[in-house]
């Protein structure tokens, strides 16, 4: 196994918080973290660690945020409804048009329900208790339990999730479990985030905890072909950062995927990402006051290690949701544009490479006397905001 990328303890971050002591309070701030890499799947992971294995199975039992798939959430049509276009693309493509579908991980069902206005029947399996109570708020049976589980035993037409399979420790037994919950020219459909562009640059903004995969193209159809199934469509999506597959059980007769064997990909991307950390320390440090706003802050959590304990962090973003609210780890008020402006840092790091030219404009239409902005490209090499 080739040598990981140390990043030390690592802001936990899991859920956003209306106060900075909302119980419950003996989950830790920070937990270590490790990249590393299965070369015979070209997938880089998250170094399996049993102290953070046991706080993640912890807090997906929480009565916690279960993600922008949920109604009311300001990302939800747009990133829901390209789910579902893909999901009925994918439908057209199968034997037999889908009559049932499951959802793993159902969060706060909205998907679910875009399932069932498609006409077909429905039912989910999550362990949160956000999720029950969603569910039985619009008629939808909730198995309150991790899959897969022995209270799920019927088959399906479509076993669908989105941003699920980052989590599994083995994703590949995963998938494999899904063979015994599909009907007979049953198929997979689900979205992962897309790290492609991230492990290219060296980012490690992408880093979650609770994410112990990061796929891009090549290693998620090794992984589905190593499971069993054989892609149909796998493509990236124009919104929200993630990859779409369709996948259908495999041909019995189908060759055996040959293993790779090569570690450049990672060696590379671990290079990179060491550059890059020093780059973020390099221009946190100048702020003279050791005052530092971010924008979009959660994607600068995987580098807020390289900062000395006297920097004080402000946080920033144009979701209304979060306004005023907490990440967990952090006594830091989540604030937007407006009080930017009425207080501004002296140095704000805009932490978005999709955005990150938008929300540098609008900081600049403020007007906002003194105030000097980063991007966050201008961490890596060769890369225009």
């Amino acid at each position: 196994m080739v040598e990981p990328l140390e990043l030390g303890e690592v802001p936990f971050y899991w859920r956003v918080k209306k106060t900075p002591t909302q119980p419950p309070h003996d989950i830790p701030a920070r937990l270590p973290f490790s990249f590393t890499f299965l070369s015979e799947l070209q997938l880089v992971i998250q170094q399996r660690n049993p102290s953070v294995l046991q706080w993640l199975e912890r807090v997906y039992t929480e009565d916690a945020n279960v993600g922008y798939l949920q109604d009311g959430h300001a990302l939800a049509e747009s990133y829901g409804g390209e789910f579902i276009d893909f999901f009925q693309r994918a439908s057209a493509l199968l034997r037999k048009k889908p009559a049932s579908a499951a959802d793993i991980g159902c969060g706060g069902v909205y998907l679910l329900q875009k399932v069932r206005e498609q006409g077909l029947a429905v039912k989910g399996i999550d362990p949160s208790p956000v999720t029950s109570a969603a569910g039985k708020k619009v008629g939808i049976e909730i198995v309150p339990d991790f899959y897969p589980s022995p209270s799920l035993t019927e088959r399906f037409d479509v076993l669908f999730h989105y941003d699920v399979l980052e989590h599994v420790e083995d994703p590949v037994a995963f998938l494999r479990a899904h063979h015994g919950n599909l009907s007979s020219d049953g198929a997979l459909i689900f979205a992962v985030p897309d790290c492609s562009h991230h492990i290219a640059l060296g980012d490690v903004s992408m880093l979650l905890h609770e994410h112990l995969n990061y796929f891009d193209e090549d290693s998620l159809a090794r992984v589905v072909r190593a499971a069993g199934f054989e892609p149909l469509r796998l493509e990236p999506a124009r919104h929200g950062g993630v990859l779409l597959c369709c996948a259908v059980p495999a041909a019995s007769h189908a060759s055996p995927i040959e293993p790779a064997k090569d570690d450049s990909k990672f060696l590379e991307f671990r290079q990179k990402a060491q550059a890059a950390l020093h780059r973020f320390s390099a221009l946190a440090r100048q702020s003279m006051n050791d005052e530092l706003g971010l924008y979009v802050p959660l994607r600068a959590f995987p580098y807020l290690g390289q900062l000395s304990p006297e920097t004080k962090l402000r946080f920033f973003d144009d979701d209304p949701g979060l306004r005023g609210r907490y990440y967990d780890g952090f006594d830091v008020a989540i604030e937007n544009r407006d009080e930017l402006a009425a207080r501004p840092p002296e140095r704000v790091m805009v932490c978005s490479l999709a955005f990150g030219d938008k929300i540098a404009a609008r900081l600049r239409e403020k007007k906002i006397n003194n105030l000097r902005i980063v991007l966050w490209s201008d961490l890596f090499d060769g890369v225009a905001g």
